[in-house]
């Protein structure tokens, strides 16, 4: 997102994208805000971005439809799409067991 956005604002664009995704019939699963973090090289005459990374499951063939609404949006300086399997997804977000747990499976 833009970085000169008012925080009102970030959460106006983040609840449009949420309901963008619900619309389509999409669940979010996990949002998580990275924060305003430097680019690499500047977009839109922009230096920096504020990061939000959003995991939800949505039917493939709605994705297209997803990207048309995002790349209407001014304030959205970029975004990344990305297709992956549900299981791919699920052991992601598992945690390691700890050491005793592991022994005790042994």
């Amino acid at each position: 997102m833009d970085p000169e956005i008012s925080a009102e604002e970030q959460e106006k664009l983040l609840t449009k994208v949420k309901k963008f995704i619900s619309d389509l019939g999409g669940k979010l699963l996990k949002e998580k805000k990275w924060g305003k973090i430097e680019l690499a090289y500047p977009i839109s005459k922009k230096k920096a971005g504020f990061f939000v990374e959003f995991n939800f499951s949505l039917t493939p063939t709605k994705v297209p439809s997803l990207k048309q609404k995002m790349q209407v949006e001014e304030k959205l300086l970029r975004y990344l799409v990305v297709v992956g399997e549900k299981d791919v997804a699920i052991a992601a977000v598992k945690k390691p067991a700890d050491k005793k747990q592991r022994s005790k499976e042994a």
